[in-house]
């Protein structure tokens, strides 16, 4: 595969055209890019516009694939309202949940199970700075400003 250090030439996904790749976002080409666009867009305007649509109804009625508006929804691009007839399982346990790919109760044991493997322990995981900036050096031992 051709490469450089800004991305590498890659098969488009979806219509196994070549395109250059940069490494960010799915695999597939500006044109297939903009097509899912498009499609995401009909699917969230008809959601939208009908909440207690199916996700056959929504297929049906837009043209768009389910396995496509399946992922919008695993992806987090839709959220499903409550309510509504549509809903995704949990990989992990099947419980129903309205958007991506693990419920909180699942994706909070694997972080626990992930820490425990990678033998993290609480003081090794760090803030997040502010959002104010102080440019002062602080020192462990001692306060000097």
């Amino acid at each position: 595969m051709a490469q450089n250090k800004n991305g590498e030439i890659r098969e488009c996904k979806r219509c196994g055209k070549m395109f250059f790749y940069t490494g960010v976002g799915k695999c597939i080409c500006a044109e297939c890019k903009a097509e899912d666009e498009a499609e995401f867009e009909m699917v969230k305007d008809y959601i939208y516009d009908n909440h207690s649509a199916t996700i056959m109804q929504v297929s049906k009625e837009t043209g768009v694939k389910i396995c496509r508006i399946k992922s919008y929804l695993r992806d987090g691009r839709l959220i499903i309202p409550d309510g509504s007839p549509i809903f995704l399982n949990c990989e992990v346990c099947g419980t129903n949940i309205k958007f991506g790919r693990l419920c909180r109760e699942c994706a909070d044991t694997m972080s626990s199970e992930l820490k425990r493997e990678m033998h993290v322990d609480e003081f090794q995981i760090g803030d997040k700075p502010k959002s104010t900036y102080d440019a002062r050096m602080r020192f462990l031992d001692r306060d000097h400003t």
